[in-house]
């Protein structure tokens, strides 16, 4: 390999596109769809919030299980599909296919090995601080499986789609900068965090910001970082996969 071709594969590495299907296939007003879609997704998870923090509903169903992992899993799964179902009918109204969003069989392998690596820096981290402040790892393989499995399919899938597939994509077209709409974006995602998380703290929407800040700042540049692994290969697989071990790489301390 000469000079040229290094530099070259080089210019890929750090290049950042999405497939031509997808700048073919949408328009401003898929950028408008999936800004009404994001309102619509943050009212959901505020519901979901209130349902689980401000109810006895999920506790009182949570003693009838012998694993809260697999009652976890369970009880967020009817809320998934409801999380995600509007951006299929949208496809589906679009005449949109789904890989438009990154969902392929092609390169699977590829696309989860370039996810597994894409984790290992982050997960470095989030194993060393609980190993540092004396947590243990979870003893059960069945709670583990359970938790990997809400990681990858209630947290890394439904968000991938969400952020890095569907509104990623859409909201570029309404800003014709790659950078600026990342970037919106990455807010979006980090402030998708906030309803949940501040219904759990049981504070208002300004205290929780304010007390999270450099939490959702971490979190919006996250969205920069799943969407440089989406674009290595097209497919959500990877980004998918790195997010889901991400995450499960804290939970399984206790």
């Amino acid at each position: 390999m000469n000079m040229g071709e290094i530099n070259l594969e080089y210019k890929k590495l750090g290049r950042v596109t999405f497939d031509e299907e997808v700048k073919e296939s949408i328009d401003k007003k898929d950028g408008i769809h999936s800004i009404v879609y994001y309102v619509y997704n943050i009212m959901m998870i505020w519901l979901f919030g209130l349902l689980i923090f401000k109810t006895q509903i999920y506790t009182s169903l949570e003693i009838y299980f012998n694993s809260k992992d697999f009652f976890k899993f369970l009880f967020y799964m009817p809320f998934v599909i409801i999380q995600i179902l509007p951006v299929f009918i949208i496809l589906y109204f679009k005449k949109q296919t789904i890989s438009s969003i990154g969902i392929k069989k092609d390169k699977i392998m590829k696309s989860t090995l370039i996810g597994i690596i894409g984790s290992i820096p982050f997960s470095i981290l989030n194993i060393i601080g609980p190993i540092s402040s004396g947590k243990t790892l979870n003893p059960s393989l069945v709670d583990n499986f359970w938790i990997f499995l809400f990681f990858l399919i209630c947290i890394g899938f439904v968000e991938e789609i969400i952020f890095r597939g569907f509104l990623q994509t859409r909201i570029e077209e309404l800003m014709k900068s790659k950078w600026t709409s990342t970037i919106f974006v990455g807010i979006m995602f980090g402030l998708m965090h906030v309803p949940i998380q501040m219904i759990q703290a049981d504070m208002s929407l300004i205290e929780f910001i304010v007390y999270d800040l450099g939490h959702l700042i971490i979190t919006s540049l996250m969205h920069i970082y799943f969407v440089y692994l989406y674009t290595r290969d097209k497919n959500i697989i990877a980004p998918t996969v790195a997010h889901a071990i991400i995450n499960f790489s804290y939970a399984i301390f206790v």
